[in-house]
């Protein structure tokens, strides 16, 4: 009956409070993003301050990559058995005390073991926050508010690595997680005062139940393509994000706050691709699919051959990325959207699971892109024409005969 009666209250807020509660996760989502792309222009800095090569001032990216993606593999049954609220608030409390220390490491174990913790605590901060959006909508508004969810998280790749860049600029790398657990502690008030709990579907903290939800999700092959595809797309950023700085900055010798520039550009066509997706949700998946990847594949490749028979500039690093940017940014909500709603009593250990998995794919092609040499461009273009091939072939392994638009 107790239950029965707080089911029926929570109805009830979410009913009232429907569009600030999303305000609300949509202000928090974006903290994942930043907490790598903030930080980018500074890479060679913290190379140089802790006398380390870049490959171990690259690999600060990827153990946080490595805590995200791990924690989001619990994250999402503990939103589902606790709820949205008390999990994040004490994951937000971590992750700004995290924060606040990594100015003070002295060695660069310190800074990787300190990142990692970052990216643990995040995964239970932003885990919750996307539920809520799934507690909240369902239908075509659910669609439609996946889509300006990664409208929002595209925010963070778009203006981070600009504050990023004038933080480098005129403060030096630490003022980046100054500012980091700034946002931390607006976002954990904000919550504290107004975030009510959503979520009405609960299922008991149980090992084995826990398991069989997982698998029940794992095995579901429209899922899983979903899954791989945003994962190899978000390859493709995070290898520019921890490759970029090393050609701009020390072989191009560019400043960090005209690499923040760069990836103003970067981030603004990922963002556009977001909003041209908004005027295609009538067009199916597989047509977006096959045209957007095709394409991909033809600028990957064109701008290899240039690379070749060229000398590198800015221009040629830029401009292949922005337009990859462009196309593959369409598809990213879709495959998100799309996996998600073949599970809408079980969203918060379906979207953990899909967050977790994206970043430890992504993850891995950090660590493997630390053996990239930032001598040219030709290694990174290389890996792009890789990564959009596997791309294609999950496509018509998985896509093309599905039933699933």
């Amino acid at each position: 009956m107790e239950h029965s009666l707080e089911v029926q209250s929570t109805s009830q807020t979410i009913k009232i409070n429907k569009h600030f509660l999303a305000m609300l996760a949509l202000f928090v989502i974006p903290v994942s993003g930043l907490g790598i792309d903030i930080y980018v222009p500074s890479l060679p800095a913290v190379s140089h301050f802790f006398g380390v090569d870049k490959a171990s001032a690259q690999l600060t990216i990827t153990s946080y990559m490595l805590g995200l993606g791990l924690m989001q593999l619990f994250a999402g049954s503990i939103s589902d058995s606790f709820g949205r609220r008390k999990p994040f608030l004490i994951s937000m409390f971590i992750f700004i005390s995290a924060t606040l220390l990594i100015p003070f490491a002295h060695n660069i174990q310190q800074l990787l073991t300190l990142r990692f913790i970052q990216g643990v605590t995040v995964a239970m901060v932003v885990v919750p926050m996307r539920s809520v959006i799934s507690d909240l909508y369902e239908g075509p508004a659910y669609y439609k508010m996946i889509n300006y969810m990664t409208m929002v998280w595209s925010i963070g790749p778009i203006i981070a690595p600009a504050i990023g860049g004038y933080l480098q600029y005129y403060f030096n790398w630490q003022a980046n997680f100054y500012f980091l657990g700034i946002y931390g502690i607006i976002s954990f008030i904000l919550n504290y005062l107004f975030l009510s709990e959503t979520s009405v579907h609960r299922h008991a903290f149980h090992i084995k139940k826990i398991l069989a939800r997982y698998k029940e999700i794992l095995t579901n092959k429209d899922y899983l393509v979903g899954l791989a595809i945003n994962g190899l797309l978000y390859s493709i950023i995070i290898l520019f994000t921890i490759v970029g700085p090393f050609l701009i900055q020390n072989i191009l010798h560019y400043s960090a706050v005209e690499f923040g520039h760069v990836a103003l550009l970067i981030g603004l066509a990922w963002f556009l691709a977001t909003m041209i997706n908004r005027f295609l949700l009538h067009v199916s998946f597989k047509q977006k699919a096959i045209y957007s990847f095709w394409i991909m594949l033809m600028i990957a490749i064109s701008s290899l051959a240039f690379a070749l028979i060229n000398p590198m500039s800015i221009y040629s690093i830029a401009i292949p990325v922005i337009l990859l940017f462009l196309t593959g940014g369409i598809l990213f909500p879709n495959c998100f959207a799309r996996s998600m709603a073949l599970f809408p009593k079980m969203t918060g250990s379906a979207n953990a699971l899909f967050g977790g998995f994206l970043f430890l794919i992504s993850g891995a092609s950090s660590g493997l892109g630390t053996f990239l040499k930032s001598s040219s461009n030709i290694p990174l273009l290389s890996a792009y024409i890789l990564i959009i091939s596997l791309c294609l072939v999950v496509y018509y392994k998985g896509v093309k005969n599905s039933v699933v638009v």
